[in-house]
C-alpha cells in the first residue's frame, strides 16, 4: 500500500500548517506562540503513541475549535487507532473553511484513505454493495483533494486505485448475483424435482394401495366362493351318504322306511273286472279255476 508514506508526510505538513497559520495570524495573542498541545501531540504521534497524541490533540481542539489543522491531526491519530468513523468526522471538520487550502487538501486525502480502508474491509467480507458505496466516497474525497492540489501524484494514484476497486466490486457483485441466481435456479429445480418425485411416489403408493385392496377383495371373494363350493360338496356328500345308507339298510331295520305292499297281478285284474261288472268277475273266476285245475290228457284219443 502507498498509504504509509503520505500519511507521515501529511502529519508533518499539518503540524507545519498549524504553526505557519499561527505565525501569520497576528490577530490573537495565542497565535504569536506555538500551541503546546499541538506540539506535544506531534511528538507523541512520531513516537508511535497514537492514543496519547489523540488526547493532546483533543485538548488543542478545545482551545482551537475552528482550527482545521487541529482537526486534521485528530483525524490522523484516530486513523492510527483504528476508529474510522470518528476519524472521518474529524477529517470532515478539517475540510471546511476557513481552514487553509493545503489543510483542506490534506484532510480530503486522508478522508479518502479512511473511506478506502473501510471499503476494503467490506470487500474482504464479500459485502460488495457496501464496498462499492464506500469506495465511491473514497474516490470522491481523493477527487476533492486533487481539485485543491492539482497534479499531486499520490492523490491521483489513489483516486485511480479507488475507481479500479469500484469496477472490481461491481464485477464481483455481478458474479455473486449470477452465482446466487444460479443457486436459486438450482434450488428451484431441485425443489421441483423433489415435488415431482413426491407426486410420483404418492401416485405409485396410491396405485399400490388400490391394487392391494383389489387383491384383498379378490382373495375374500375367492375364499367365499371356495367356502360355498365346499359347503355344497358337503351337502351333496351328506345326501349321497344318506341315500347309500338307505339302500344298504336291512328290511327289519326299525329305522327303515316302510314300503308299499306289492299287489298281485290277479288281484289287480279282479279289481279291474269288478269295475267292469259282476259278469266279468264270474267269467274271470271261472277262467282262474280252469287254469288251476287244467290237467294233462291221460291219453290221446
Amino acid at each position: 500500500m502507498r498509504w504509509a508514506a503520505p500519511i507521515l508526510c501529511l502529519l508533518l505538513a499539518s503540524a507545519g500548517a498549524v504553526q505557519a497559520d499561527a505565525r501569520a495570524g497576528g490577530g490573537s495573542p495565542w497565535l504569536r506562540s506555538e500551541n503546546d498541545h499541538v506540539r506535544d501531540g506531534n511528538a507523541l504521534f512520531k513516537a508511535g503513541k497514537a492514543k496519547e497524541a489523540l488526547a493532546a490533540y483533543d485538548r488543542a481542539a478545545r482551545e482551537l475549535p475552528s482550527e482545521g489543522g487541529v482537526h486534521l491531526n485528530r483525524g490522523l491519530a484516530l486513523l492510527k487507532t483504528g476508529d474510522l468513523a470518528a476519524a472521518r468526522e474529524a477529517l470532515r471538520l478539517a475540510t471546511q473553511p476557513p481552514a487553509a487550502k493545503s489543510v483542506r487538501a490534506d484532510a480530503y486525502y486522508d478522508l479518502g484513505h479512511a473511506f478506502y480502508k473501510d471499503a476494503d474491509a467490506s470487500a474482504g467480507k464479500n459485502e460488495h454493495d457496501a464496498a462499492q458505496k464506500t469506495f465511491r466516497e473514497a474516490a470522491d474525497a481523493f477527487k476533492q483533494s486533487l481539485r485543491l492540489r492539482p497534479g499531486d501524484r499520490n492523490t491521483a494514484w489513489n483516486y485511480e486505485l479507488a475507481l479500479r476497486r469500484i469496477r472490481e466490486q461491481e464485477q464481483k457483485q455481478k458474479e455473486q448475483q449470477q452465482k446466487q441466481d444460479q443457486q436459486n435456479q438450482d434450488q428451484e429445480n431441485q425443489d421441483q424435482q423433489k415435488q415431482e418425485q413426491q407426486n410420483q411416489d404418492q401416485q405409485q403408493q396410491s396405485q399400490q394401495d388400490q391394487q392391494k385392496q383389489q387383491d384383498q377383495q379378490k382373495q375374500q371373494d375367492q375364499q367365499k366362493q371356495d367356502q360355498q363350493n365346499q359347503d355344497q360338496q358337503n351337502q351333496d356328500q351328506q345326501k349321497q351318504d344318506q341315500q347309500q345308507q338307505a339302500q344298504n339298510q336291512p328290511q327289519d331295520d326299525p329305522q327303515a322306511q316302510p314300503q308299499e305292499p306289492q299287489v298281485p297281478r290277479e288281484v289287480e285284474r279282479a279289481l279291474d273286472a269288478l269295475q267292469e261288472g259282476e259278469d266279468n268277475l264270474e267269467r274271470l273266476r271261472a277262467m282262474q279255476r280252469a287254469a288251476r285245475e287244467r290237467r294233462v290228457p291221460e291219453k290221446d284219443w
